[in-house]
């Protein structure tokens, strides 16, 4: 493979490359070199400019607040909230996609209820001078950072170039989704006590009908209970009219019990339901706790200043070398036919390629 290659290069009018030709280490300073000064001026200049850059850019600081939502282990009331608001799926991205309690708080609070919440309460569009709201969204979402860890533990973060500004946005985060929290778990109590007390209302009616009947048959029949003694138990308490139908009697006097005792147990677990769902409505069903509140950072967090300059150093630099090498690239086919012949040998294989 190598033989034939050299016989085209050859055949072409190309030398075969010579081992003084080899480029080492020593050749390599020696580029650098002879065109330190060229590289050394690209670089302080751009060091320069980095610096101008970063001392125009103004500071920006970071309210960063960390809260507990409720879990799903621990405390009733943090295990009911999250069951109260399980309906909220559709509106933070579907339950199929949440998989830890925190992701439908972070849903929460990227949502656009609490945005608007945070726009109308803080003036955010007077702030920003936005003349959308839509405006001032994109704004608010660009300085919010919001993240859950495999704690648990939801951080939830705002830049600005007010410290004070930044704190407060980050801290009113909380209170909004608070608030949220709340409203959703007493809209879900109170819609289910309604629902308990419509099935109660069709149970007592249910036993009053149970209990008429019952009623009616021992009028008729003239069929009564005795104290102690339990038809139901096929103890024979019971005394029959004339009829002459006793197991006929007996079984209808059985089955209109049962129903009753059936609807005298309906109508307990009712009101249970009801009386829960009316502590609900009335209690505090908020279960977010705030681990670190923001306070006004005393550091700026925006720009990485010295980690600006240094990079820019470093690509000038990098850009400098490059261009030595290729300026002596250049120099070296101009004065040596043999490298020119490369060259354009080069360029006819890449014809060919295209």
């Amino acid at each position: 493979m190598v033989t034939s290659m050299e016989n085209q290069a050859n055949q072409e009018g190309v030398q075969p490359q010579r081992p003084d030709d080899e480029i080492n280490l020593m050749d390599l300073l020696l580029v650098i070199a002879r065109h330190n000064r060229f590289i050394i001026k690209l670089t302080a200049v751009a060091a320069i400019l980095a610096v101008i850059y970063v001392l125009l850019q103004p500071n920006i600081y970071t309210g960063k607040t960390v809260i507990l939502p409720p879990q799903q282990q621990g405390s009733s009331s943090a295990s009911m909230l999250l069951g109260q608001l399980g309906g909220l799926a559709g509106i933070t991205g579907g339950a199929m996609g949440i998989k830890a309690p925190g992701d439908l708080y972070v849903g929460m609070l990227k949502s656009r209820t609490v945005a608007d919440a945070l726009m109308q309460r803080l003036k955010l569009q007077e702030l920003y001078e936005a003349k959308t709201m839509t405006a001032v969204r994109a704004a608010l979402e660009g300085a919010t950072v919001i993240t859950t860890g495999k704690d648990g533990f939801i951080t939830i973060e705002y830049s600005d170039k007010d410290p004070k500004l930044a704190a407060a946005i980050a801290n009113a985060y909380v209170e909004e989704l608070d608030g949220l929290v709340r409203a959703i778990a007493a809209k879900e109590a109170l819609g289910r006590k309604a629902f308990y007390e419509k099935q109660l209302k069709e149970v007592r009616a249910g036993l009053d009908r149970a209990e008429l009947e019952m009623k009616g048959f021992q009028e008729q029949n003239r069929v009564f209970r005795l104290g102690g003694a339990s038809s139901l138990g096929g103890g024979g308490g019971m005394v029959l009219g004339a009829t002459g139908e006793i197991p006929k009697a007996e079984l209808e006097f059985v089955r209109i019990a049962r129903d009753v005792k059936y609807h005298e147990m309906l109508l307990g677990a009712m009101a249970q339901q009801v009386s829960a769902a009316t502590i609900d409505a009335a209690k505090d069903s908020t279960g977010i706790q705030v681990l670190d509140k923001a306070l006004p950072p005393e550091r700026e967090s925006k720009p990485k200043r010295a980690l600006i300059v240094l990079l820019a150093t470093l690509a000038a630099l990098f850009i400098g070398v490059i261009w030595a090498f290729i300026r002596e690239a250049a120099e070296r086919s101009r004065q040596d036919p043999g490298q020119a012949e490369r060259i354009n040998l080069l360029r006819r294989y890449f014809r060919r390629g295209c």
